[in-house]
């Protein structure tokens, strides 16, 4: 039975990769220059929309090396501090 449902899934999506191809690889271009490593590369959200409404093509210049993608986070000792983590810019109110 999982096989069958497994089989019917990679069916589904193989059909659906071929017929919608050129959004599936704007929508990897956008993921690939939204982690850029140098953070003045990287597009502002209304940018990301305007590329995915095909209002705008993604940049050309992307650098498929994501390093700070596969570095680990630095580990927190807890003994330093228990303080709750600062709140960022995006949760203050707009």
């Amino acid at each position: 039975m999982l096989q069958n449902k497994a089989e019917y899934i990679l069916g589904y999506l193989d059909e659906y990769i071929r017929s919608d191809r050129e959004e599936i690889i704007r929508m990897l271009e956008v993921a690939a220059w939204c982690l850029q490593d140098d953070p003045e590369r990287r597009p502002l959200m209304s940018t990301v929309v305007k590329v995915l409404a095909g209002v705008m093509e993604v940049g050309s210049n992307l650098v498929y090396k994501f390093s700070h993608a596969l570095t680990p986070p630095p580990a927190v000792d807890a003994r330093i501090s228990s303080a709750p983590p600062q709140a960022s810019v995006l949760s203050n109110p707009r």
